[in-house]
């Protein structure tokens, strides 16, 4: 983010910054953004009913005046009054829910850079790249509650996902863990073009939930330990009967 404010400072143009995923509850990326925007329809709101979003504009921005000024030329309240009494109501537990996502996708993360089924995990604690998130990090928060998993074979990545005793859907920031085939959802129909730039058709992302931190490292642990009759790779898993893999019925 850094590299990208030195080159808009170097050829003029603006940052907008979505920070839906950490949330302001955990990271500041203000300084760095021109416009900083929100999903408050996530895990600000949390319980599903209820979309909204917003924008906050950097006073100390070279753009603030130009980029004020258009908005109020624009700008129309059409914000529905019972979808504003529910928002607030809904996020007035946020800072406590962030902590306990927080926690809750550690654990989980934890639990499965255990598994030897695992190849990688993509969650900014435990990631190479953890640093540029650190820069941002507000003192003693956390990292979000999203996560995604890649497996050492297709067929690891059904078995889990098939196991996972969670809720399963397109979304994320929601108050109860939600899993989805992300890739396959977003870029279906370019499969192959994804694959270009190293995204794997069968990552599973997590957005991790509210409940209880215990019963979910076992929800995952069951879902890993689904996959250990499965192939340890997809070259493995092609020399052999897709139903030599499969967990006897009797």
């Amino acid at each position: 983010l850094q590299r990208i404010r030195r080159l808009a400072d170097e050829f003029d143009f603006a940052i907008v910054v979505d920070e839906t995923i950490g949330t302001f509850a955990n990271i500041n990326v203000l300084p760095a953004a021109d416009i900083v925007v929100s999903s408050l329809t996530k895990i600000f709101s949390g319980d599903s009913n209820v979309m909204g979003g917003s924008a906050i504009l950097n006073p100390n921005s070279r753009f603030y005046g130009q980029i004020k000024k258009a908005m109020n030329s624009i700008y129309e309240d059409t914000y529905w009054p019972e979808d504003a009494i529910f928002m607030e109501r809904n996020s007035r537990d946020f800072l406590n829910r962030v902590d306990r996502i927080n926690t809750n996708a550690e654990a989980i993360c934890a639990t499965l850079q255990q598994h030897a089924s695992v190849k990688d995990i993509f969650y900014p604690k435990c990631n190479p790249s953890k640093h540029y998130y650190d820069e941002y990090r507000l003192p003693n928060r956390g990292y979000g509650g999203l996560l995604s998993i890649v497996f050492h074979s297709k067929q690891h990545a059904e078995a889990f996902y098939d196991s996972m005793e969670i809720a399963k859907g397109p979304s994320l920031g929601t108050n109860f863990t939600l899993g989805s085939p992300y890739v396959l959802l977003a870029h279906y129909q370019e499969l192959s073009w994804a694959a270009q730039f190293g995204v794997a058709e069968d990552l599973v992302r997590i957005s991790v939930g509210l409940e209880d931190t215990e019963m979910l490292q076992n929800i995952f642990n069951r879902a890993l330990n689904a996959t250990e009759t499965m192939p340890k790779t997809d070259s493995e898993f092609n020399t052999k009967s897709y139903h030599e893999f499969l967990p006897s019925s009797k």
